[in-house]
């Protein structure tokens, strides 16, 4: 499955069908950011403690033209971080992304692209699969979507994405690699509480350097219910089979005396069979409460040179004081397994993290945070810790609109 191409020829059908003539709007959204912190062990350096103080500045800009069935988003961010301490070192982060969607009767496609450079690897992980290092990653990503509603309660939905990952010589270990997907799915509503869902799935990781390849495919079924007008509940259940080829160097005899070995090299396959599933849950204790929790395992491509089984918790627990006051915290626990050659090895991450959120005026927010994170390292097992705090004020621009 060419899921580059295909991915290519969906984004195209979403800019060239063609659409009524109908008044557009222009606007830009420009946002400057600066945040002041400290952390005990950047980058969870497993040798020896990382400490550093941090300042950085983030410039965003978010260009769209908006129509009454179509939407185009260019969005551009630049992060500046200086670094002193046991880290003396700046660095940086840049990412540009492009985004558009149509909308029609019964049919919805969209589409967006990206690309991102960054020397701070500081960005929220989903999984315990961490690279742990200093160096620069540079990542790209393309995906289109389809969706239809083909009766008032049956719909339909389909995927196809493809992203690739490079990594600089500093990071000791990393691979680099790309990951293309493709899924279809329908979903059925039973009544105005309850739906049912069934998906299909493909994956297709491989290393650039060609030297492993997985392929894995899911069958997965779902259902969802509106519990109360504020609280909702889901849960889904599937299987897997993953296919892994692995390029090995091994030795062999030249001569039955095997008086002068040689390097040959070998490919190795390995199949495996799984189970993978998500339950969540969310809604409000109170008026001004919100708590939310997960729970899921699936495959994750990894820099490590083969894909990942991952589980999962998620928790979340956010708390509105007044209209301009809100707080947060958010604990997540996640185990990788390394499948193929290295299949049996566990990596593990645990995250705690407190948000606190001061709207000064509509345009100027003030927000701290303050986070702790462990990870234990695969293969050897070694512990890593860290914990940092910072105080971030974000500053909005009116939004900037012109009418065509």
């Amino acid at each position: 499955m060419n899921t580059g191409r295909g991915a290519a020829c969906l984004a195209a059908v979403c800019v060239f069908v063609p659409g009524a003539a109908q008044a557009a709007i222009w606007a830009a959204d420009p946002s400057l950011e600066l945040t002041s912190g400290g952390d005990s062990n950047y980058g969870l350096s497993f040798d020896r403690p990382n400490r550093v103080g941090l300042a950085s500045m983030t410039g965003g800009l978010v260009a769209a033209r908006e129509t009454e069935n179509s939407a185009t988003h260019l969005t551009a961010s630049l992060v500046g971080l200086l670094l002193r301490g046991d880290a003396h070192q700046n660095e940086w982060q840049d990412s540009l992304s492009l985004s558009h969607t149509l909308t029609g009767p019964v049919d919805s496609f969209g589409f967006d692209a990206k690309t991102t450079r960054d020397e701070t690897l500081q960005t929220p992980v989903s999984s315990a699969d961490v690279l742990i290092g200093r160096g620069l990653q540079l990542d790209s990503s393309g995906n289109a979507n389809w969706d239809r509603h083909i009766t008032e309660r049956l719909g339909a939905s389909a995927a196809l994405g493809v992203d690739r990952h490079r990594y600089s010589a500093a990071l000791a270990g990393a691979h680099d690699y790309q990951n293309g997907s493709g899924s279809a799915s329908l979903r059925y509503l039973l009544d105005e509480r309850d739906s049912v869902n069934a998906s299909l799935a493909h994956q297709d990781y491989r290393t650039l350097a060609n030297d492993v390849r997985s392929f894995t495919d899911s069958l997965t079924v779902g259902a969802s219910r509106s519990l109360t007008e504020t609280s909702s509940a889901s849960v889904s259940l599937g299987a897997y089979r993953s296919r892994t080829g692995v390029l090995q160097e091994v030795l062999a005899c030249a001569d039955a005396a095997c008086t002068e070995p040689i390097i040959v090299a070998q490919v190795g396959h390995s199949a495996r069979w799984g189970v993978q599933y998500n339950a969540s849950y969310g809604g409000q204790i109170t008026e001004l409460t919100k708590f939310a929790a997960s729970a899921a395992r699936q495959q994750d491509p990894s820099g490590a040179g083969v894909t990942v089984l991952s589980d999962t918790l998620r928790a979340s627990l956010e708390h509105s004081w007044s209209e301009t006051l809100s707080g947060s915290l958010i604990a997540t626990q996640s185990t990788s397994r390394y499948e193929g050659i290295a299949s049996g090895q566990d990596s593990r991450l645990q995250t705690l993290a407190a948000v606190i959120s001061k709207s000064i005026s509509p345009q100027l927010t003030l927000r701290a945070n303050a986070d702790y994170r462990r990870s234990t390292a695969a293969f050897d097992g070694l512990h890593a810790h860290s914990a940092s705090v910072s105080v971030t004020l974000r500053y909005e621009w009116q939004r900037l609109e012109a009418h065509h």
